[in-house]
Formats: structure tokens, sequence, C-alpha cells
């Protein structure tokens, strides 16, 4: 389907409209502000009664192009716009469309070069000042297709403006000039400074009041003090401050306001001055707020994840309002500023939900924000927001592997990612501790379930999966209580993890293990990283001595897929099936999703499509006391007969090179006082004895011993086969050199550890 079908007059005339119509209070003059957010497939239309001049801006970045749309349109820049952000997306073909702005003198400022997907342009304004208050006109060149329009003014630095990132707002587009200036981009111009909302002008009205006396901050004997433990006087951002019996609500990715240490400490000592200071600090952050009622700044060009500069994650003053709306003394003239303040902004936060979803790390931080505006406000409306937002996060509703995982941890980039789960058992533990809830305590408590299966000894990022980075979690392995690490000694167990069937454990005497069969991260978002960001397919994870330590271990060589694209495969330490197709292609079994993984008793089966092949790998594992019988079988996919239905290509299905890769630590257990020694890997013969050390070179062998001082395992092959090893730690055992049917390429090895 084409994109622009989606504003074709044939489709729109077939789809249910829903009509609505809001009195509008009050008809003062002046420039009234609607705010739209909806789906991304949706189609609005506005009439206004009286009919009136208009204008329009689009928020957080796109405005949607159809037909004439936006030929031409007329900008205004506000006070402080020291250049601007210039984009166009135009998906169809041909891709005709040209976007020019031009300088009130009719020279040109920006333009955009026709024929691409999407281009970006960014304009420093050469001398800012002349063109404040002048109105730019812009210019869309004739297209047969629709069209994504960006357009940022980019604002000066303000200190009195605290958020992360780049200052911006998003251009108002006016069909003449006369409109453009009457709504000035949105401005208002108050007391020689720039906002964007009536509860700003207050809230800088009330502050001015006070003297400067009322922000210094004395104790009992009058003498100058820190507004908040760890704060000099004086001082306003702290790189590490003090916090005791203080958790702040991004755990430790990033320095709390000053505001929110000030208000925690606010109930024991009343102190008025501090408490001015607080307010402060938090009106510094409400100017951040823009006409789009959402923290409007850009990071790294033209865009912003609201997930991260909006919520609890970079825009840390949710909890602050909650406190000063709930907790302190504030005069009721600034508590009504900051109740009407996080309405706004609490309403907009609640339809974050696109390009936020993809970071689950942050995208958790948008649930705290949203639980404590509620609770500052006590809006009915905004506690609804929060719980239907809430439910679809957890069920699956704002999207396919959005949210919540069915394993327990909140997905990232569509899968699961190793490192970045783990934010979430820092980032709230701040709001367990203030607003304890039993709905966010289950998915804490899941998350920490997952991690006592899947964390690895001595730190080793044993997460094959991981969909972003290849860095270990921000979480220790626990020792004791229900949520102590599986690798420890214990009790006989073969579990599926939380019972989602992605990953399976089994303990026993002498082993634990972790395999994973779940899913991965979409090929469509692999393409724009280094490589396959993450991998599974029934692999081994870890294969760990309880009491003792790692032997096997899987991980990745980068962040977001470095060195781990499909024909770097030789390189790779996973335990994975990898080799050449018969036309040269290269293949990783690794790179499936074993969508209908089970556990039957000992045993664990899966299968599944190695994407962008014709292929198809099955595994199985059966966990014995005394070993873990191992088994992978390749095949053709099932799909034969339809790829097949008029032509039959004799390259398909067939493999000239495959290997079983088995990932092991290359060093020793490091003890005490000494320096590791090289993990010993030496031959099995047929007697099982161990025999020469093994290299570089293949040998054919029976199995191969691994020994990291005095526990490992033995690895059984089913047959005598060629196996070589890396330096990097990799055995690789030979299947075939030849070409041959994939059907033919099948292996069963049994994994008897010792040492415990």
């Amino acid at each position: 389907m084409r994109w622009s079908a989606l504003m074709e007059p044939a489709r729109l005339a077939a789809v249910p409209q829903r009509d609505y119509r809001f009195p509008v209070r009050g008809r003062e003059r002046g420039v009234y502000r609607l705010l739209i957010v909806g789906a991304l497939d949706h189609v609005v239309s506005v009439r206004l009664e009286p009919d009136m001049p208009y204008a329009v801006a689009g928020h957080p970045d796109w405005l949607h192009g159809h037909g004439e749309q936006w030929r031409r349109a007329y900008l205004y820049v506000p006070r402080g716009s020291v250049g601007l952000h210039l984009a166009v997306v135009e998906y169809d073909q041909p891709r005709q469309r040209r976007v020019v702005v031009y300088k009130p003198d009719g020279s040109e400022l920006a333009a955009t070069v026709p024929g691409q997907i999407f281009y970006k342009t960014v304009v420093d304004f050469s001398q800012p000042q002349q063109l404040w208050d002048q109105v730019l006109r812009l210019e869309v060149s004739p297209g047969q297709n629709d069209f994504l329009l960006l357009v940022k003014f980019r604002l000066e630095k303000n200190v009195n403006v605290h958020c992360r990132g780049e200052r911006v707002v998003p251009a108002v587009l006016a069909a003449d000039e006369a409109t453009a200036r009457a709504v000035r981009n949105g401005a208002i111009y108050h007391d020689g400074e720039v906002f964007w909302h009536g509860f700003q002008v207050r809230f800088h009205d009330w502050l001015k009041k006070l003297r400067p006396e009322d922000f210094e901050v004395r104790n009992d004997k009058g003498e100058p003090a820190a507004p908040a433990p760890g704060y000099p006087p004086g001082q306003k951002l702290p790189v590490l401050p003090q916090r005791p019996n203080f958790l702040p609500v991004n755990g430790p990715y990033g320095a709390p306001p000053l505001c929110d240490l000030i208000l925690h400490h606010y109930p024991a000592h009343k102190n008025r001055a501090a408490l001015n200071v607080a307010l402060r600090e938090l009106f510094a952050g409400l100017r951040a707020i823009g006409p789009n009622d959402h923290v409007s700044v850009a990071l790294g060009g033209p865009f912003a994840n609201l997930a991260y500069e909006f919520s609890n994650y970079a825009w840390q003053y949710w909890r602050p309002a909650w406190r000063v709306l709930q907790h302190s003394d504030a005069p009721d003239e600034v508590k009504a500023i900051v109740r009407e303040a996080f309405l706004v902004a609490g309403d907009r936060l609640a339809f974050c939900r696109s390009w936020e979803r993809v970071n689950g790390n942050a995208y958790a931080q948008v649930l705290a924000a949203l639980r404590y505006c509620y609770e500052a406000t006590g809006d009915p409306l905004q506690k609804e927001l929060f719980d239907t937002y809430w439910q679809r996060f957890v069920s699956g509703g704002w999207g396919e592997r959005v949210g919540v995982g069915p394993s327990g941890p909140v997905q990232e980039g569509f899968a699961y990612a190793y490192h970045y789960a783990s934010y979430i058992l820092t980032t709230w533990q701040a709001i367990l501790a203030d607003l304890p809830d039993a709905r966010m305590q289950k998915v804490y408590d899941g998350v920490r379930r997952w991690f006592s299966y899947t964390l690895a000894d001595d730190n080793v990022p044993a997460g094959p999966w991981s969909s972003r980075t290849h860095y270990y979690p921000h979480w220790k392995i626990e020792t004791e209580g229900p949520f102590a690490w599986k690798g420890l000694p214990g009790p006989d167990f073969t579990e599926s993890v939380n019972g989602a069937n992605e990953w399976f454990a089994s303990r026993r005497k002498n082993y634990y293990i972790l395999t994973y069969h779940g899913r991965l991260t979409p090929k469509w978002e692999t393409h724009s990283h280094l490589g396959q960001s993450g991998y599974g397919g029934g692999m081994i994870c870890q294969l760990h001595v309880p009491g003792q330590g790692l032997v096997l271990a899987s991980v990745l060589s980068g962040a977001y897929g470095e060195n781990m694209d499909v024909s770097q495969w030789r390189g790779f330490r996973l335990h994975t099936l990898a080799g050449i197709q018969a036309d040269d292609s290269p293949f990783v079994a690794g790179d499936s999703e074993h969508f209908d993984a089970r556990l039957v008793g000992q045993r664990v089966e899966s299968s599944g499509p190695i994407r962008g092949t014709p292929l198809h790998v099955s595994r199985a594992y059966t966990f014995r006391d005394e070993a873990i019988v191992c088994e992978v079988q390749l095949r053709e996919t099932p799909d034969t007969d339809l790829l097949t239905l008029w032509l039959k290509n004799p390259f398909r299905g067939k493999v000239r090179e495959a290997y079983e890769l088995i990932p092991f630590l290359p060093q020793g257990k490091a003890r005490a006082g000494q320096k590791p020694s090289p993990t010993r890997v030496t031959v099995l013969g047929d007697d099982g004895q161990a025999g020469e050390p093994l290299a570089d070179k293949p040998v054919v062998a029976r199995g191969v011993l691994l020994d990291r001082g005095g526990f490992g395992v033995r690895i059984i092959f089913d047959q005598p086969r060629p196996v070589f090893r890396t330096a990097q730690g990799v055995l690789f055992v030979r299947l075939t050199d030849t070409l041959v049917p994939a059907s033919e390429v099948r292996f069963s090895y049994r994994l008897i550890s010792f040492g415990n």
C-alpha cells in the first residue's frame, strides 16, 4: 500500500467519521491554542465557528502535507531564535518535493534536496536579532505524493531554563503574513522574557515579588546554610551530591534537580527560604515546556525522544510537583500555578507513545512520571490516563514487542536488552518507595526474577540476545531471598523462565545452564545498526559449575551490532550453527526466533527459520543428572513447495560449509593472589582421556576437554569430528566442508561438567 493512500478521498470516504464539538469558554480577544494529539493514522479536520484565521504547527516533529497543502506558508521568527532545523520526508516515488525557506528580502535561507526519502539540514542565523519579529516565507514545490515537513526554530541558550539538549520550538505555519505576526509562533513576550504559557508568566510574576533575602537559606542560628544536603550555599547543580535517605527518580543516570532534594528534606525543617529556592528551580524546569505542551528540545539533530527528555529520565520535575502540591505549605497562589502547569504537562505526556516506545529503559520512566503527576494534581482524568497507559504498557496494547515482554523485562528495540533491562531496578526504587503500587511492584519483581536466571558470574555479559548493547547489567547477583541467583548451588530444577518459553534454565549439582529461544530485534531495525543486534535460536547463553564458575558463555562483540553482522560469523563468540550456503552467502542459525519452544519433562525442543535464508534450524536439550544432551538439525525451509512452484533453484537449501560454534572462557578462574592461567583445552580420544592441547588447526577428535582450573566441561561428540579452537575462546566443530543438502547437517553431543 502506498503511504500517500492514507489521505486519498476514496479511502477516507470509506472510513467511519466521528464528529466532536467543543464549546470555548470565554470570548476574549486574543490568540487561542488548540492542541490535537492522535495516532499516526488519524486524519483530522477542524472547523471554527465563527470562521477565524489560524496557523498550524506539528509536534513534537512533523506536519503531514497533502496535495497543495503548505504550498506557501509564512513563519514568524520568535525572539531568541538563533537558527532553524528543516527536514522533509517523502516515502513514495517519484520524490519530487523541494522545500525552501526565504528571508524577508527574498533570498534563500534554507532548502531541501528532492529525490531522497529523508533530507535534513540545520541553519545558523548569521545575525539572529535582525530576523527576530520578522516573517519568513516557506514554499513546497508541487508533487503527486504526500510528505512530512519539519521546521523548528533553534533558541539561544538560557541559564534560567533547565533542560537537556538544544532548546527548540516548532515553527507555526500561517496562510498569510498578518496571521503569522498575530500568532507570533505562540510566543508570549513579558517583562523582557520569552514565554510560551500563561502559567509561566504568572509563576515569573509571583517569584518577582519575592525579595533577594527570601532566597537566603539560613539555619536556626541565622547562619548561611545549604538548601539541601550536599549543596554548598550558592551551588545550583551538583555532580555528585550527598543523598542521605534520598532515592533519585532516575537512579544513577543523571543528577536530580535542586528542587527535588530540597523538597525531600523540607518536611523536616520547613525552611521557607529553602522552599522558595525549590520553587525557583521548579520554575526553571517548567520554562522548558514549549507551545506544544512538552519539553521542547533537540539532541543530535532536529529530534528528541520524549521518553528521555520529558519523563523522569532527564526532566525530573514530576516528583517535586507532587511534593509542592501535596506535602508543602507553599502559598495557594503558587500551588494553583503549579497544578495548572502539570495538568498541561501530564495530559501531553500521556500521549507520548510513538518513538518513546522503542527505548524501554526510558519508556518505563513515562509511567513513573504519570504516576507522580496524577497524585500531584488529584485530577481524575489524569488518573484515567495513567491507568489506560499502564494497562497497555503491560499487555502489548501499545504495539507488538512494546512495554513489558512475556518474560518480564521491559522490551527495548522490540526485543530484550541485557544491560538496559536493569535500569528499571534502580529508577523505579523511588516511585515504589514514595507511592507503593502493587501493579508496579509486580513488574519490578518480574524483572528481578528474570535477572535471577540471566545474570552471570564474574560480570561476564552472557546476554547474546541483547537488542542494544553488549554491556553487563547494572544489577548485582543476589545471593539470598526469592530472587537469589539460580547459578548458586541448590536443589535441582528445570524451568521455563517466568513461564514464557523464551528462556529455559536447568540446575543440577554439577551444572547450571541457560538457553534462549525467543524474540530478536526485527531485521528492519537491524539494518540501521552496525550489524545484527542480538542472537538467539536456542543457543546456550551460559554453562556454570555451581560454586566454581562459568565455563561456556555466549557474548556479543559490540554494541548495536558492532562486529556482529552475519558475514562476520567466524569471529563470533556465540553458541550457534553457522557457515556458508551454496551461493556463498553466510548463515547463522542464531539469527532465528523459535516460537514453538516447549519444555516437556527434562527436554526442551524448539525450531524456527533462519532469517534471510531458505534454511530452518531445530535445537533440543535433554537435562540429565550427569550430562546435558545437545542436538542441532539444519533443514531446508518448509516453504519449499511455494518457492519451487515454477522454477527450482539448484542452490536453495544447500550448504557448502557448516560449523557448530561453542564459546568458552579462555582464561581460568582468577584465584585470590594469583594470576589466572589460560583455560586448558585438550582433545579427547575414543577412550575419553585427554590428549594433546587443541590449537587453531583442525584435528579429528571424539571430543574436547575444557578445564578452567579444576572445574570445567567434557564435550563428547556423537562421532569423531574435525575441531579447532580460536584464541578468543571458541571451539569450531566442523559438520561439513562439501556441498550437501541442509538436511544432512546434524550434530549431537554431551556436556559433562565437573569440579563441583
